[in-house]
Order: C-alpha cells, then structure tokens, then sequence
C-alpha cells in the first residue's frame, strides 16, 4: 500500500420502449422527440426510462450555448432537487446543464441503487437488462433527444451514494461519457478479487471479474474527487467495508493508490484522476462550489 502522506492537504491531480416525457404539476407532456429543449433556469420533467417513470431536475444556465451536460447522481438522501440547486453555480461556472435524476428509496433500495441491482433482493444474479445501470445510456438518449443532439458531450458523476453507483457502473457497461467522475464515495469498487462485489470483484462470473475486465477497467477515463475533511462516520458503511479505510477520505485514497499500483505493476493503461479539495466534508454543496470541481470535471482537458 502507497503511504498516503505524499496525497494529503492541496488539490492534486493525477493524468494517467420509447421515451415519453409526461405531464407533471401542469408541466406539458410531449412525445420523443418532439420534447422541447430544456428551458433556462430551473425545471422539472417526467420521463419513461426503461419502462419506469422517472422525475428529472434540471438546470440550464441562461449563457448555455452547447457545451454539454453533466447527469448527476445524488446521494443517499435522494435529494434529487436539492443536488440541482447545489449544482447551480457549478454549472453557470462551466456552462453545463445539469440534470439529476430521481432514484427514490421505495423502488430503489440500496441493492438496486447504490449496488445497481447486480445482485437481485433474493441475491440472484441479474440479466443486463434488470440493473440500474441500463437506466443511464437511455437517460442520456433521452437528454440528447431533448436538446436535439444526438452526440452532445456529458459528464456522468455521482456523490457519495451516487458515487458509488458510478464506481460500480464503470465495471459493467460501456459509455461514450466525456468523463466519470465519483465524488465523496463511502465504498467503492477496488480492483481485486479479493472483496466480493460491492467493495471488489470478487465472487462474479468470470467474464465480469477476469483480468481483461480490471484491465478495461483501469483504463476507463474515472476521476475521484473528495475533501480533505470527509472523514464523519455519519451513513459510512461499515462492516466489510471497513477493509477500504477508517473514512472516506482514506478510502478513495486507498481506491486510486491502489488501482495505480495495479496498473503500473501489470504495465496496464491507467486513465484515472485524483482530485482533491482541501477543506470539505461530506457536504454536496461545498464539493460543488470548491474550486477544485472544475479541475475534477474538466481538468482532464489540455
């Protein structure tokens, strides 16, 4: 294990079905792809994804000229609103829309969220089809329908929960995401067989956990951006994820150490960022307005 010492206080940075919107609180329905653009400012839409409603928060910045989106992936709390009203002036920085889908805890309980319902509640194995995963490339289809660009760029990250969802996605579908980028996780997935799924690769088929597939793995374009301050034991998963570290600042560390590690051992492509912002805990605002979340978004840029 890389010593952590050489990471610590400033911000550094390591390179390496049909869709259907519908009506909702008199927000007008229209068919795909006969939705509008979403409007400036903020709004509300319902939208069929995958056979399942979902309600989306968006935010349009009034300068917005194209740039992209960012679809972001709230916490536990499943303050999908409150993410979008955090993320504002993240988004009139950089010019981005912002939409934040709502997973809600009745029909996304933590196996089916956090965990993306690779495993299902009677912890059998789930077709493709069933996770939550196959929610984001129709989410983003959907955007795309919406803004009447069938390749516009988008940032796909998550906070603490909603990073967790990203950090186990990556191992399983493929995206044309500009960027994944896990924010303030409190597990994630290590490179190794050694933890079973959830905190590893363990314990799932071959095709899902073989050496190829920690190979793509490491070599997907994923940043890790945390606080210095996020080390509260508030909702940190415990038990066997204590294997990752004592905190979440310890355990993204670990996280990236140890994929680097792995990929210069093995002489493996190694695509991963490390941001870090010196002061925040686990406040989503705070991550979002820091300075340091341009660098984690789009610091990979020349």
């Amino acid at each position: 294990m890389i010593s952590t010492r050489r990471l610590r206080h400033t911000a550094l940075t390591f390179v390496s079905v049909p869709l259907l919107a519908l009506a909702f609180g008199g927000r007008q329905a229209q068919a795909q792809g006969s939705a509008p653009a979403f409007p400036a400012g903020k709004s509300v839409v319902e939208a069929e994804i995958n056979g399942t409603v979902l309600k989306l928060f968006a935010y349009k910045p009034a300068t917005y000229a194209g740039d992209g989106f960012v679809l972001l992936l709230h916490g536990a709390s499943r303050a999908a609103e409150a993410y979008r009203d955090n993320a504002v002036g993240m988004a009139d920085r950089h010019n981005r829309i912002v939409v934040v889908p709502l997973f809600d805890l009745k029909r996304f309980p933590e196996w089916r969220y956090q965990f993306g319902g690779v495993y299902r509640a009677d912890s059998s194995f789930a077709a493709p089809e069933e996770r939550t995963y196959a929610f984001i490339p129709t989410l983003v289809r959907y955007i795309r329908d919406r803004e009447g660009s069938a390749n516009l760029p988008y940032l796909l990250a998550g906070f603490s929960a909603g990073g967790q969802f990203v950090s186990r996605m990556a191992a399983f579908i493929d995206t044309d995401a500009e960027r994944l980028i896990a924010m303030a996780s409190g597990s994630t997935l290590f490179p190794t067989r050694d933890m079973a799924f959830g905190l590893g690769f363990g314990k799932l088929p071959d095709e899902l956990s073989n050496d190829d597939r920690i190979r793509r793995y490491l070599a997907l374009p994923m940043t890790i951006y945390i606080g210095t301050g996020d080390r509260e034991m508030a909702q940190l998963p415990q038990g066997a994820a204590n294997r990752q570290g004592v905190h979440r600042y310890s355990r993204n560390i670990r996280w990236f150490n140890e994929a680097m590690d792995l990929a210069y051992q093995r002489k493996w492509a190694f695509n991963w960022r490390l941001v870090i912002a010196d002061g925040p805990g686990h406040s989503p605002k705070d991550m979002f307005d820091h300075p340091q979340s341009g660098n984690a978004l789009l610091g990979h840029r020349p």
